[in-house]
Protein backbone atom coordinates (compact mmCIF):
# COMPACT_ATOMS: atom_id res chain seq x y z
CA UNK A 1 0.00 0.00 0.00
CA UNK A 2 1.52 3.30 -1.12
CA UNK A 3 0.52 6.33 0.98
CA UNK A 4 3.63 8.35 0.14
CA UNK A 5 3.28 12.13 0.28
CA UNK A 6 -0.42 12.30 1.09
CA UNK A 7 -0.19 14.90 3.87
CA UNK A 8 -1.34 12.35 6.45
CA UNK A 9 -1.15 13.23 10.15
CA UNK A 10 -2.46 9.81 11.24
CA UNK A 11 -2.35 6.26 9.91
CA UNK A 12 -5.44 5.56 7.76
CA UNK A 13 -7.82 3.28 9.69
CA UNK A 14 -9.12 1.35 6.65
CA UNK A 15 -5.95 -0.26 5.31
CA UNK A 16 -6.32 -3.80 3.90
CA UNK A 17 -5.79 -6.35 6.66
CA UNK A 18 -3.37 -8.36 4.48
CA UNK A 19 -1.02 -5.41 3.81
CA UNK A 20 2.57 -6.67 3.69
CA UNK A 21 4.39 -3.50 2.62
CA UNK A 22 3.23 -0.08 3.80
CA UNK A 23 4.77 3.15 2.53
CA UNK A 24 3.91 6.11 4.75
CA UNK A 25 6.97 8.21 3.97
CA UNK A 26 6.85 11.97 3.33
CA UNK A 27 3.75 12.64 5.40
CA UNK A 28 3.18 14.55 8.67
CA UNK A 29 3.23 11.75 11.25
CA UNK A 30 4.91 13.61 14.12
CA UNK A 31 4.06 10.97 16.75
CA UNK A 32 3.16 7.32 16.32
CA UNK A 33 2.43 4.12 18.20
CA UNK A 34 2.68 0.61 16.84
CA UNK A 35 -0.90 0.21 18.06
CA UNK A 36 -1.94 1.86 14.78
CA UNK A 37 -0.61 -1.15 12.85
CA UNK A 38 -1.98 -4.00 14.99
CA UNK A 39 -4.78 -4.88 12.51
CA UNK A 40 -2.10 -5.49 9.85
CA UNK A 41 -1.09 -8.97 10.99
CA UNK A 42 1.02 -9.65 7.87
CA UNK A 43 2.94 -6.36 7.85
CA UNK A 44 6.60 -7.00 7.00
CA UNK A 45 7.97 -3.69 5.64
CA UNK A 46 7.12 -0.25 7.04
CA UNK A 47 8.52 3.02 5.66
CA UNK A 48 8.09 6.06 7.93
CA UNK A 49 10.88 8.22 6.49
CA UNK A 50 10.53 12.00 6.03
CA UNK A 51 7.70 12.57 8.48
CA UNK A 52 9.12 14.92 11.09
CA UNK A 53 8.61 12.02 13.49
CA UNK A 54 9.73 12.94 17.00
CA UNK A 55 8.29 10.02 19.01
CA UNK A 56 7.60 6.36 18.24
CA UNK A 57 6.05 4.04 20.82
CA UNK A 58 6.78 0.37 20.04
CA UNK A 59 5.14 -1.02 23.17
CA UNK A 60 2.59 -3.14 21.30
CA UNK A 61 4.23 -5.92 19.27
CA UNK A 62 4.41 -6.24 15.50
CA UNK A 63 5.67 -9.83 15.37
CA UNK A 64 5.95 -10.09 11.56
CA UNK A 65 7.72 -6.77 10.88
CA UNK A 66 11.11 -7.29 9.24
CA UNK A 67 12.03 -3.87 7.84
CA UNK A 68 11.52 -0.50 9.55
CA UNK A 69 12.68 2.75 7.93
CA UNK A 70 12.75 5.80 10.20
CA UNK A 71 15.29 7.87 8.27
CA UNK A 72 15.19 11.66 7.95
CA UNK A 73 12.97 12.31 10.94
CA UNK A 74 13.44 14.22 14.22
CA UNK A 75 14.08 11.35 16.63
CA UNK A 76 16.30 12.48 19.50
CA UNK A 77 16.35 9.01 21.08
CA UNK A 78 16.20 5.50 19.73
CA UNK A 79 12.74 3.96 20.18
CA UNK A 80 12.46 0.90 22.40
CA UNK A 81 12.47 -2.13 20.11
CA UNK A 82 10.97 -4.82 22.36
CA UNK A 83 7.91 -5.43 20.19
CA UNK A 84 9.78 -6.21 16.97
CA UNK A 85 11.27 -9.71 17.34
CA UNK A 86 11.48 -10.46 13.59
CA UNK A 87 13.23 -7.21 12.60
CA UNK A 88 16.16 -7.70 10.20
CA UNK A 89 16.56 -4.19 8.72
CA UNK A 90 16.46 -0.93 10.70
CA UNK A 91 17.26 2.50 9.27
CA UNK A 92 17.41 5.51 11.62
CA UNK A 93 19.65 7.62 9.39
CA UNK A 94 19.64 11.43 9.48
CA UNK A 95 17.85 11.91 12.77
CA UNK A 96 19.10 13.64 15.94
CA UNK A 97 20.38 10.66 17.95
CA UNK A 98 23.06 11.85 20.37
CA UNK A 99 23.53 8.67 22.42
CA UNK A 100 22.80 4.95 22.39
CA UNK A 101 22.11 3.02 25.57
CA UNK A 102 24.15 -0.12 26.34
CA UNK A 103 22.30 -3.11 24.91
CA UNK A 104 19.94 -0.86 22.92
CA UNK A 105 19.38 -3.61 20.33
CA UNK A 106 19.20 -6.71 22.55
CA UNK A 107 15.51 -7.20 21.70
CA UNK A 108 16.17 -7.44 17.94
CA UNK A 109 18.69 -10.26 17.78
CA UNK A 110 17.83 -11.09 14.13
CA UNK A 111 18.93 -7.66 12.90
CA UNK A 112 21.17 -7.90 9.82
CA UNK A 113 21.31 -4.28 8.60
CA UNK A 114 21.57 -1.24 10.90
CA UNK A 115 21.81 2.27 9.43
CA UNK A 116 22.68 5.05 11.90
CA UNK A 117 24.45 7.43 9.54
CA UNK A 118 24.00 11.18 9.73
CA UNK A 119 23.12 11.49 13.42
CA UNK A 120 24.86 13.32 16.29
CA UNK A 121 26.62 10.41 17.95
CA UNK A 122 29.84 11.56 19.65
CA UNK A 123 30.74 8.35 21.45
CA UNK A 124 29.26 4.90 21.99
CA UNK A 125 29.08 2.58 25.02
CA UNK A 126 31.07 -0.62 24.62
CA UNK A 127 27.83 -2.65 24.70
CA UNK A 128 25.96 -0.49 22.18
CA UNK A 129 25.59 -3.43 19.77
CA UNK A 130 25.58 -6.29 22.27
CA UNK A 131 23.61 -9.33 21.13
CA UNK A 132 23.61 -8.50 17.40
CA UNK A 133 25.27 -11.74 16.36
CA UNK A 134 23.46 -11.80 12.98
CA UNK A 135 24.37 -8.22 11.98
CA UNK A 136 26.05 -7.97 8.56
CA UNK A 137 25.95 -4.24 7.75
CA UNK A 138 26.60 -1.40 10.23
CA UNK A 139 26.64 2.21 9.06
CA UNK A 140 27.96 4.81 11.52
CA UNK A 141 29.14 7.29 8.90
CA UNK A 142 28.61 11.06 9.06
CA UNK A 143 28.26 11.27 12.83
CA UNK A 144 30.41 13.16 15.34
CA UNK A 145 32.32 10.17 16.70
CA UNK A 146 35.64 11.18 18.28
CA UNK A 147 36.52 7.83 19.85
CA UNK A 148 35.27 4.25 19.93
CA UNK A 149 35.49 1.63 22.69
CA UNK A 150 37.77 -1.34 22.01
CA UNK A 151 34.98 -3.87 22.63
CA UNK A 152 32.42 -2.26 20.30
CA UNK A 153 32.48 -5.00 17.63
CA UNK A 154 33.04 -8.04 19.84
CA UNK A 155 29.52 -9.50 19.49
CA UNK A 156 29.22 -8.85 15.75
CA UNK A 157 30.35 -12.24 14.54
CA UNK A 158 28.71 -11.97 11.08
CA UNK A 159 29.65 -8.35 10.34
CA UNK A 160 30.70 -7.93 6.70
CA UNK A 161 30.58 -4.19 6.05
CA UNK A 162 31.37 -1.34 8.45
CA UNK A 163 31.06 2.36 7.64
CA UNK A 164 32.98 4.80 9.87
CA UNK A 165 33.48 7.53 7.26
CA UNK A 166 32.84 11.19 7.91
CA UNK A 167 33.42 11.24 11.66
CA UNK A 168 36.03 12.89 13.92
CA UNK A 169 38.16 9.84 14.61
CA UNK A 170 41.89 10.43 15.11
CA UNK A 171 42.77 6.86 16.09
CA UNK A 172 41.28 3.46 16.91
CA UNK A 173 42.07 1.45 20.04
CA UNK A 174 44.42 -1.50 19.76
CA UNK A 175 42.58 -4.75 18.96
CA UNK A 176 39.47 -2.82 17.88
CA UNK A 177 38.82 -5.28 15.04
CA UNK A 178 38.15 -8.79 16.42
CA UNK A 179 41.12 -11.05 15.75
CA UNK A 180 40.60 -13.42 12.83
CA UNK A 181 37.42 -11.69 11.66
CA UNK A 182 37.24 -11.16 7.90
CA UNK A 183 35.43 -8.06 6.60
CA UNK A 184 34.30 -7.48 3.03
CA UNK A 185 34.50 -3.69 3.40
CA UNK A 186 35.58 -1.19 6.06
CA UNK A 187 35.16 2.48 5.14
CA UNK A 188 37.44 4.87 7.07
CA UNK A 189 37.61 7.95 4.83
CA UNK A 190 36.98 11.57 5.85
CA UNK A 191 38.30 11.27 9.40
CA UNK A 192 41.12 13.47 10.78
CA UNK A 193 43.45 10.54 11.47
CA UNK A 194 46.41 11.64 13.62
CA UNK A 195 49.55 9.95 12.40
CA UNK A 196 51.46 9.14 15.60
CA UNK A 197 52.41 5.93 17.36
CA UNK A 198 48.82 5.36 18.52
CA UNK A 199 47.88 4.74 14.89
CA UNK A 200 50.35 1.88 14.44
CA UNK A 201 47.66 -0.69 15.21
CA UNK A 202 45.34 0.58 12.47
CA UNK A 203 48.18 0.79 9.96
CA UNK A 204 49.23 -2.78 10.70
CA UNK A 205 45.64 -4.03 10.54
CA UNK A 206 45.16 -2.45 7.12
CA UNK A 207 48.35 -4.07 5.80
CA UNK A 208 47.31 -7.47 7.14
CA UNK A 209 43.81 -7.23 5.70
Amino acid sequence: VNCTGQGLSAVPPDLPADTGILLLNANRLASLSTAAFLPLTQLQDLDLADNGLAALDTGLPLPSLRELILSRNMLGALPALQGLPALTHLAVAHNSLATLAPGAFRAVTRLQDLDLRGNRLQTLPQEAFAGLRALKYLDLSDNLLEELPRELLQDLQELETLWLSGNRLQTLPTNFFPEGHLFAYVFLTENPWHCDCNLRYLRAWIWQN
